[in-house]
């Protein structure tokens, strides 16, 4: 999976559980008082190179009355370590922030706050106890620290409050800068500001600017889109369902027009897509100057078809 498609696929997930019609409550970070000095900013554990990064407020989304406890059942089923390891994603994750850092093949790192049980994920490894997920744990060292891999996912523990989770050079770019003593905020401003939009329950900026958009790849989609594509962002806020809001980037208007006249002619399919139970309400496509607004609401029931839709888009 490229990093356009992983930032794709990051978008539909994250989108999926946002869209979980929750009243717009915010979760609240929980600080470790055994957390290292400056480990507290999820933006700064990460590498700046990110071809795109998010957030998601993971407890917001799981405490919907309405559409967390089907979420909670598809995360859980994915997530390859359990009670075995004292852990429960749908009751321990509270936030995830993460980064996609290359086009080819999966390259992630994501800084995970929630709660974990050093003592017994130790132990899982150490006595080779089959996880939930199939696996087994499997125990190495870098940078002075614990790395466990299962099932081709990778995690290690800052402390009992904070995980980095990904592929194993993305892990080992944030342990390098956590021993390098380099732990501070390299991402792209205005991708840190879209991540810290207010009230928002998800947010992802993606930026093709620094990093454009291989050739090979470009040709797999329609050019109006990627030409001189620039910059992606994505936010998701809570009123009357889930309202989703972005812009779409480009060098200049010509290409704000182009594209926002394709994204217009696709919208006029999106009445099929109530076949399947999805029908997406107040769509607003507007070009102005170099950028192109989008604009739409989803409702629960939309919701809840959207996520039966997920488990044929992940990896089996």
């Amino acid at each position: 999976m490229n990093a356009l498609r992983w930032f794709g696929f990051s978008l539909l997930l994250s989108s999926t559980l946002a869209l979980s019609g929750c009243p717009g409550k915010d979760s609240t970070e929980v600080k470790s008082p055994t957390a290292e000095a400056g480990m507290d900013d999820a933006l700064a554990l990460l590498p700046g190179s990110a071809i795109a990064a998010g957030t998601i407020d993971a407890r917001a989304f799981f405490g919907s009355a309405t559409f967390g406890a089907d979420l909670a059942k598809l995360v859980e089923k994915y997530v390859p370590i359990g009670a075995e390891a004292g852990f429960q994603a749908s009751r321990d994750v509270d936030r995830v922030t993460f980064g996609s850092y290359s086009y080819q093949g999966i390259d992630v790192a994501a800084i995970v706050i929630g709660r974990f049980d050093s003592a017994k994920i130790k132990l899982v490894a150490s006595a080779q106890t089959p996880t939930k997920g199939g696996g087994t744990l499997v125990a190495s060292q870098y940078a002075g620290r614990d790395v466990y891999t299962v099932n081709n996912v990778g995690f290690t523990l800052l402390s009992d409050t904070r995980a980095v989770v990904g592929t194993e050079q993305g892990i080992r770019r944030v342990l390098e800068r956590i021993k390098d003593k380099r732990v501070k905020r390299d991402i792209a401003p205005w991708m840190i500001a879209t991540l810290e939009t207010p009230g928002a329950a998800l947010a992802a900026a993606g930026d093709f600017a620094s990093q454009p958009i291989p050739a090979e790849l470009t040709r797999q989609m329609a050019p109006q889109l990627v030409t001189n594509l620039k910059a992606v962002r994505v936010v998701a806020t809570f009123k009357d369902g889930v309202q989703l809001a972005g812009s779409i980037t480009y060098a200049d208007a010509a290409g704000a027009e182009a594209s926002a006249a394709v994204l217009k002619q696709s919208m006029s399919y999106a009445k099929y897509l109530g076949v399947f139970g999805i029908k997406l309400q107040n769509v607003e496509i507007k070009a102005d100057k170099s950028d192109v607004a989008v604009s739409l609401l989803v409702d629960d029931q939309s919701l809840r078809a959207i996520l039966a839709t997920v488990p044929q888009l992940l990896p089996q």
